[in-house]
């Protein structure tokens, strides 16, 4: 059994998961040059050739780590034209730096503040939410992390570009950067069958600040160039009741942290 909060806060872009893709990359690239070297002395041998192979392992298996480092979403989720996903996943920092910018938007969206009011820079954006207010990453569960990944795979998916032999090579970069064979069957499934903007409602299931989450990680995904990724926003936003006016600050928020 998996932990989805963690593979959640990895795809977001987590501390955690950041410093070990930098260690990593760091291991890596310090193999690379040894192995350089070796390789020069005994070019044309046998050996010569496993040394080469050794520097090519080491100089592949970091960049799959960066992927994680950047957020998993990065590899997961791609980077077509358009999409930002890498970039604000760094920004992001994790499951608490995405519930820091739905809680921001929710509060000024509660409180009738003007859009990104009291957002002076991507540290205010990005700041822990209160416990228990239901946007810290501790009020998560299992479930409520599991809804928050299958919404941002199903968004990025939603044109049906991803066909079978893609995801197969998307699971194995997914199992090199380090991910558990748990995790990467959920996605796998995640990816094969997309849960529907029905099924996304049903889980939230009238949970306010959870739907704030999932349209906002949504939102984060979501290629604006790409029609059917934002048909299925809309599609989303029905199906969880989301308020025009409290979209428009998610949307002003997510923004920010994109552009920030």
């Amino acid at each position: 059994m998996f932990d989805a909060k963690s593979l959640l806060d990895t795809i977001l872009g987590g501390q955690t998961a950041q410093q070990a893709a930098v260690a990593a990359q760091s291991a890596g690239s310090t193999l690379a040059a040894v192995a350089s070297q070796a390789e020069e002395r005994l070019k044309g041998t046998a050996v010569g050739d496993a040394v080469a192979g050794a520097k090519n392992l080491a100089e592949q298996n970091p960049t799959a780590a960066v992927a994680v480092a950047g957020g998993l979403a990065a590899l997961l989720l791609g980077t077509s034209t358009g999409r930002s996903v890498a970039a604000g996943a760094v920004k992001l920092g994790g499951l608490a730096g995405l519930g820091g910018i739905a809680y921001k938007a929710f509060s000024n969206w509660q409180q009738s503040k003007p859009l990104m009011e009291g957002v002076p820079g991507l540290e205010q954006l990005t700041a822990p939410a209160p416990t228990g207010s239901g946007f810290h990453a501790e009020d998560h569960s299992h479930d409520t992390a599991q809804v928050i990944v299958r919404a941002m795979v199903a968004t990025a998916v939603a044109d049906g570009t991803i066909d079978p032999a893609q995801r197969a090579t998307l699971m194995a970069q997914m199992q090199r950067a380090g991910l558990g064979s748990d995790e990467s069957a959920f996605l796998d499934e995640a990816i094969a069958h997309p849960a529907s903007p029905t099924e996304i409602g049903r889980a939230v299931a009238g949970n306010s600040q959870l739907a704030a989450q999932v349209v906002a990680a949504a939102n984060l995904v979501a290629n604006p160039a790409n029609v059917q990724e934002q048909e299925y926003l809309s599609r989303l936003n029905a199906e969880l009741g989301m308020s025009g006016d409290l979209l428009s600050h998610i949307k002003a928020a997510v923004s920010g942290l994109q552009a920030g």
